[in-house]
């Protein structure tokens, strides 16, 4: 690969990442949980794509070490631990939500039923510095407390001291569903890009269109008007699609040769003052209106083996 290319690669995941990050800071999740998941999504990708792959003889830890840039160590651990298991480092995690970790979990810092005690902030023992310092590396602990007390993890007592109340440092409280639904239609749409990158004479369906100088007072009206004739065309695919003579039931010989085929539809909008920064496309709360089949909707067709 040209180093041209390569920094063209590297600035689009750098544009992927953005919306993800905002995801993950939001969730409360910080750099060390995140490299977590990219080395495990390196082993899974370098296992599958290997001479091989899925046969008797097992993924060759040599050559995914190398491909990967990753030790043999560390590829053989992830590979012993299974595709179901995550580890985590605390390294490098949110430091924040350390803090909440070790307030619920260490005896020294719960009361005598064993829940987070209210601490002082300030104090050598027992006392949110000292927590702060213990699970975050830092005695100071003003930041971290301004950060908690904003996202209403923490409160403060009329005494003055500090009172957990959350487990967890996540801005916004989502259902685990919703989450997957995020992670599985991003999966499909990015799939569905680099197939045709890499398969420009058979490419899978990808339009997009867009306006970049829309007058926003118009964005009301053609929401309206596209998510009217999208729910029409949605339903009238979806009977198409899942029509039972096209589908395969039971688990025979039928069911192994069964490809996933799907279509979506989305939104976007961003202020042109973003767009010519470079910041990443912040999605429009636009076709959230259900339609009877529950189909998804984004501008991709994907189909796989």
């Amino acid at each position: 690969m040209s180093e041209s290319l390569k920094r063209a690669v590297q600035a689009a995941v750098l544009r992927l990442l953005g919306p993800l990050v905002k995801l993950l800071l939001d969730a409360g999740i910080g750099v060390g949980d995140f490299m977590s998941l990219v080395k495990l999504a390196y082993v899974r990708e370098a296992r599958n794509r290997g001479p091989g792959a899925g046969g008797a003889r097992g993924p060759n830890v040599t050559r995914i070490a190398v491909v990967t840039g990753m030790t043999r160590v560390e590829v053989a651990s992830l590979l012993a631990a299974g595709d179901g298991a995550l580890q985590v480092s605390d390294r490098g995690r949110q430091r924040a939500e350390r803090v909440l970790s070790g307030w619920w979990n260490d005896p020294d810092f719960q009361d005598e039923l064993g829940q987070p005690a209210a601490l002082p902030e300030r104090g050598s023992r027992r006392s949110f510095a000292s927590l702060c310092e213990r699970y975050s590396g830092d005695p100071r602990f003003v930041a971290i407390l301004d950060e908690l007390l904003r996202v209403h993890a923490v409160r403060r007592a009329a005494d003055g001291r500090v009172v957990a109340v959350s487990r967890t440092y996540a801005t916004v409280r989502w259902e685990p569903e919703g989450v997957a639904t995020v992670g599985e239609e991003l999966a499909d749409h990015c799939a569905t890009l680099l197939h045709n990158l890499k398969n420009p004479s058979r490419p899978l369906l990808s339009r997009r269109i867009f306006n970049a100088q829309l007058n926003p007072r118009f964005l009301p009206m053609l929401i309206r008007d596209f998510e009217e004739q999208a729910t029409v065309m949605v339903e009238s695919m979806d009977d198409a699609l899942n029509d039972p003579e096209h589908t395969v039931r039971g688990r025979g010989a039928g069911a192994r040769d069964a490809v996933r085929f799907g279509v979506g539809i989305y939104f976007f909008e961003t202020a042109p003052e973003a767009e010519s920064a470079g910041v990443p496309l912040r999605p429009v709360e636009a076709v959230r209106q259900s339609v009877s089949t529950g189909r998804r909707r984004r501008a991709t067709g994907g189909r796989r083996r």
